[in-house]
């Protein structure tokens, strides 16, 4: 009697550890499952992204960053951004195009302290001068303003003591504090748009200088109250 016990509890026991070693089994395939499924999900995100009419998941701010002898530059939504000048040149007419792709901002701090530079001629496709673009140019006397930009940054020519004139054409909608800042020899800064607001650009320190903006203007207002408006005649 006993033997026959002792047979059925060893049997019983058999069944008692294949059972557990199929539960580990089954818990280990359930662990491994979702690194499986991961990989090949992100296969196939990466798939679709290569797909012609697809979207990737993740849009990249700047897709290229290159450079070549005379400019850091990068492209960003199809435009160009130069990010440094390289070069020493006293006289410098900006590329309309770099890396395939129209130049649409000068950056941050491109053409600063680049005290050889006198002239600078800017491409009809540029929208943005970015903050301190031009700042602390001592030399910098002439710079056009293309009828394509919008928005001059903080302190873009901060510090461009020698320069004499700019004109804002129509187009520009925003410029921002400090951006004639220490540009103590400009004598004629015309204003063309008829509500280009005033936001500290540095102005009232420039002893010399006339506004000349159209009557009836936000310049005409704000060039007034510092004593330093003209009618555009």
């Amino acid at each position: 009697m006993n033997k026959m016990i002792s047979a059925a509890a060893a049997v019983m026991l058999a069944v008692s550890l294949t059972g557990c070693g199929s539960a580990k089994k089954s818990r280990g395939e359930s662990s491994e499952a979702p690194a499986v499924q991961t990989e090949a999900g992100s296969a196939a995100q990466d798939t679709a992204a290569a797909e012609p009419g697809t979207q990737p998941q993740t849009v990249r701010k700047r897709d290229i960053v290159s450079d070549n002898e005379l400019y850091d530059y990068e492209i960003y939504q199809g435009g160009a951004i130069l990010t440094k000048y390289k070069g020493n040149e006293a006289f410098v007419t900006v590329p309309s195009e770099m890396g395939g792709a129209p130049v649409k901002n000068i950056g941050f701090y491109c053409f600063e302290a680049k005290y050889s530079l006198q002239s600078v001629v800017l491409p009809d496709t540029l929208t943005t001068i970015s903050e301190f673009a031009f700042s602390d140019c001592a030399a910098l006397t002439s710079v056009n303003i293309p009828a394509g930009v919008t928005e001059i940054q903080r302190g873009a020519f901060a510090a461009c003591s020698s320069l004499t004139n700019v004109t804002l054409p129509e187009s520009v909608a925003t410029v921002n504090e400090e951006a004639f800042t220490g540009c103590g020899s400009l004598t004629s800064l015309t204003v063309m748009s008829p509500s280009l607001k005033y936001e500290n650009w540095g102005l009232e320190d420039l002893e010399g200088l006339t506004v000349y903006a159209p009557a009836g203007s936000e310049a005409e207002t704000w060039a007034s109250a510092m004593g330093k408006y003209s009618p555009i005649s």
